[in-house]
């Protein structure tokens, strides 16, 4: 039920970013699964987030229930874009270093739809570039995950080990609200 409510809110605002500038020919309809390619969707994912202020606009001119609003307003104050590494995976969600404010720290993400292991299908550590949401909760990333194919030797391993056993004193962030 999450991941069709996540799709369907998700489709929703592509849809709407994507009539308002343009980006693609086709329609995006808040339904789940969506007709139109990943790629396609991809390239809109890009302008909004270039352009969060367009989700206060689509919640602005969109009728939308109480609940849908109060996650896009998260989404648009809270959302994490960038490059990651993804360190362990854990039964409830994968680990991955990040940076807040110039510190390093963990983060829990929950795959909305897969688990980040069944995702991915990489060995650790994996650097990604992703945008993180707050979703009910949890951290999901926004369905694209780019994935690097980077051989880390010894020392590159040895250094993120070390960033992540700095930052588990500090704790895993498993919500962004």
């Amino acid at each position: 039920e999450e991941c069709k409510e996540f799709y369907e809110l998700w489709f929703g605002l592509m849809g709407y970013v994507n009539d308002r500038e343009k980006v693609i020919r086709e329609k995006i309809k808040p339904v789940y699964p969506n007709a139109v390619h990943d790629d396609r969707i991809f390239a809109v994912r890009e302008v909004l987030w270039e352009k969060p202020q367009l989700i206060d606009e689509y919640i602005r001119e969109t009728k939308l229930p109480q609940d849908q609003i109060d996650i896009l307003k998260l989404w648009r104050t809270n959302f994490i874009k960038g490059s990651l590494i993804l360190v362990e995976y854990l039964p409830d969600y994968a680990v991955a270093v990040g940076s807040q404010d110039g510190v390093d720290c963990l983060y829990g993400i929950k795959g909305i739809s897969n688990s980040l292991a069944n995702t991915l299908r990489r060995p650790l550590p994996a650097p990604v570039e992703t945008v993180l949401l707050p979703f009910r909760g949890k951290i999901i990333y926004d369905s694209y995950l780019q994935s690097y194919q980077v051989g880390m030797r010894d020392g590159a391993r040895k250094f993120i080990e070390e960033i992540y056993d700095k930052a588990k004193s500090q704790g895993i962030i498993t919500s962004l609200e």
